[in-house]
C-alpha cells in the first residue's frame, strides 16, 4: 500500500460522518487520483449513482485534474450533475493535498435533489394562485441547466461518454472532416481529459477515422 492510498484513507470516517449527517440521499465518494480508471477507493450510499469501489472518475476529475484547477483552489461547490438513470445532484468537490501540497485524492458529495426540484415545481405552482401553466413548464435558474458532471462507473462508459459529448456538437460525418477540423476536435478532448484513459488514443483514432499514430501526431503539434 503505496503512502497516499495510507493518506487517503483518513478521509473514510469523514466521508462517513458527512453522508451520515446528510442521509441517504447524500453520496460520498474518495477518488484516489494516481488511478482514473479506478479512482473510486471509497463510496458511501453508492446505491445512487449505482458505483461502487473500484470505478473510474468523472468527465469532471478528469477536466480537472488537465486544468490543473486544483492549484488555485480549495474546492468547487454546489455544481449540478446528472446520473446515467436520469437523476439530478448537486454535488461539491473538495481537492485533497498531501503535506508537500500535491493533490493525491478527491472527495466529492453528490446530493440527489430529483425529488426536490419535483417538489419545488410543485411548491411554485402553488404559490402562482392556480396557474394555467403546468409546473413542468416553470423554467429553472439558467445556471441549473448546464450539466458539468456525469456520474458513472465502468471507465469505458466514461471514454465513450466523453468523445461522443465532444463529437455531438459537429454536424458531418467524422470521416468527412478536414485534419485541422479533427486537430481541434483532439484539442477539445485532450483539455477534457480522455487522453489520461488507457485507451483513450484508440477510441479516438476509431470515432474520427484516422489512425492512432496520426492522433499522436495531432497531440504533438498542440503541445
Amino acid at each position: 500500500m503505496n503512502d497516499n492510498r495510507q493518506f487517503l484513507e483518513k478521509f473514510f470516517p469523514i466521508a462517513s460522518f458527512i453522508a451520515a449527517i446528510i442521509g441517504p440521499k447524500c453520496e460520498v465518494v474518495v477518488h484516489d487520483i494516481s488511478d482514473p480508471e479506478r479512482s473510486i477507493i471509497f463510496i458511501e450510499n453508492g446505491h445512487i449513482s449505482g458505483r461502487k469501489v473500484g470505478d473510474a472518475s468523472t468527465d469532471l476529475v478528469l477536466k480537472l485534474l488537465k486544468a490543473e484547477a486544483y492549484r488555485e483552489e480549495q474546492f468547487i461547490a454546489n455544481y449540478k450533475a446528472s446520473g446515467k438513470l436520469g437523476q439530478s445532484f448537486r454535488s461539491s468537490t473538495f481537492f485533497i493535498k498531501n503535506d508537500e501540497h500535491e493533490l493525491v485524492g478527491l472527495m466529492c458529495l453528490n446530493i440527489d435533489i430529483s425529488h426536490m426540484e419535483v417538489a419545488a415545481e410543485w411548491i411554485q405552482h402553488v404559490l402562482q394562485g392556480g396557474s394555467l401553466l403546468p409546473p413542468s413548464s416553470i423554467e429553472p435558474p439558467q445556471e441549473d441547466k448546464q450539466t458539468k458532471e456525469y456520474l458513472q462507473g465502468n471507465a469505458d462508459d466514461l471514454l465513450q461518454h466523453m468523445i461522443t459529448s465532444v463529437l455531438s456538437k459537429i454536424k458531418i460525418p467524422a470521416d468527412r472532416l478536414s485534419s485541422q477540423e479533427k486537430i481541434e476536435l483532439v484539442r477539445e478532448l485532450n483539455e477534457q481529459g480522455v487522453f489520461l484513459l488507457k485507451g483513450g488514443v484508440s477510441q479516438v483514432a476509431i470515432s474520427l477515422s484516422i489512425s492512432e499514430p496520426t492522433v499522436y501526431r495531432y497531440l504533438q503539434k498542440l503541445k
